[in-house]
């Protein structure tokens, strides 16, 4: 009888716990930048402006805690924000808007939103569009990037790395596309703006492999931040459920449930449930189930409870080690963001 299994992925783990004796070395991953978790309510205010606001409304008055908008003005930012407080509330701008816009938007709030305290994201696609066009060339690069105004609040994260624009559903390839993704940013940018950084994952079918996944992020990153002697970082990771509309919705109800959970152990700092079906209905139990992670099955009161699993954290370090390869390979042949995105990993 094997004492090996081998995952789809092609990594070998064992299917017994370490010999007795054995030194237990547990692993270390960059911080988080809160110690608690919020659920992300995604809100498409591109439709209807003043509905959007009673929609995030309710939606924080039930459940949510943070916001993810998708904005295609940022005239319409007061009106979509009315009476939510962004010292609260991290809220997360997606859409064609220059960054610019969006902050000068947020000053204008009335001081009762505190919008100082501003914190949670921008996803700038003019930043991305500088970094990938042409060859790569760093000098020519930081003068059209010292063209854009990235002085946006010290809460507020710019450079991200989704995913999602990596088709290959593998956890080996996400975590070296999330990595590389960010050095590539952060060569350009310069490496004291690691506190900028942000990450959205996907959750996979196995459970545990989504805990191992993220779990190698954390440990990957703070391996390469000690390297650059910014240790004291943090960076932010979104983990979301599979988003498909199914036939069966209490069936998917439990599958969401469960991915959902392995996106809290593996140290997502948000997440997002999606709904099984298009209802006011399903949104709400979408938001019933991270309460139900968040205050009835005790998670909250522990850090890191999976941290000693040997099992969980043998499949990172081996998620780890061949992401490594597939990093330097990208960083060595100065990839663009547009390179590794198209990757045939």
């Amino acid at each position: 009888m094997s004492d090996n299994i081998i995952l789809p992925n092609g990594l070998t783990l064992p299917t017994t716990g370490k010999k007795s004796g054995n030194t237990f070395l547990p692993w270390t991953g960059v911080k988080s930048p809160f110690p608690h978790k919020n659920y992300i309510e995604i809100i498409d205010s591109t439709a209807n402006i003043k509905k959007s606001n009673s929609i995030a409304l309710n939606a924080l008055n039930n459940g949510a805690s943070s916001l993810m908008i998708h904005i295609k003005n940022h005239k319409d930012i007061p009106t979509i924000l009315k009476k939510i407080r962004l010292d609260i509330c991290p809220i997360h701008f997606v859409g064609n808007v220059d960054q610019k816009l969006i902050s000068a938007s947020i000053r204008s709030l009335p001081d009762s939103q505190n919008p100082s305290e501003w914190h949670g994201s921008m996803r700038l696609n003019s930043l991305k569009k500088t970094i990938t066009k042409g060859d790569w060339d760093l000098g020519s690069l930081k003068k059209r990037i010292s063209k854009l105004d990235l002085n946006t609040p010290k809460n507020v994260r710019t450079i991200y790395s989704y995913t999602h624009s990596n088709t290959v559903n593998n956890s080996v390839d996400h975590v070296a596309f999330t990595i590389s993704s960010l050095i590539i940013q952060l060569d350009t940018l310069g490496w004291e703006n690691t506190d900028k950084c942000i990450v959205f994952i996907k959750s996979h079918r196995n459970y545990l492999e989504t805990i191992a996944m993220t779990q190698a992020i954390r440990i990957l990153w703070n391996s390469i931040l000690k390297k650059k002697n910014r240790d004291n970082s943090s960076l932010w990771i979104c983990g979301e459920t599979s988003s498909n509309i199914e036939k069966d919705p209490p069936e998917q109800l439990i599958a969401r449930g469960i991915e959902a959970q392995s996106l809290w152990l593996g140290g997502c700092d948000e997440i997002i449930i999606h709904p099984v079906e298009v209802s006011a209905k399903a949104k709400q139990w979408a938001r019933d189930q991270f309460l139900i992670l968040a205050y009835e099955t005790g998670l909250n009161k522990e850090k890191d409870i999976l941290k000693g699993s040997y099992l969980l954290d043998e499949w990172s370090e081996k998620i780890i080690l061949a992401a490594k390869l597939k990093i330097s390979e990208c960083t060595k042949n100065h990839s663009t963001i547009e390179n590794i995105e198209n990757k045939n990993w």
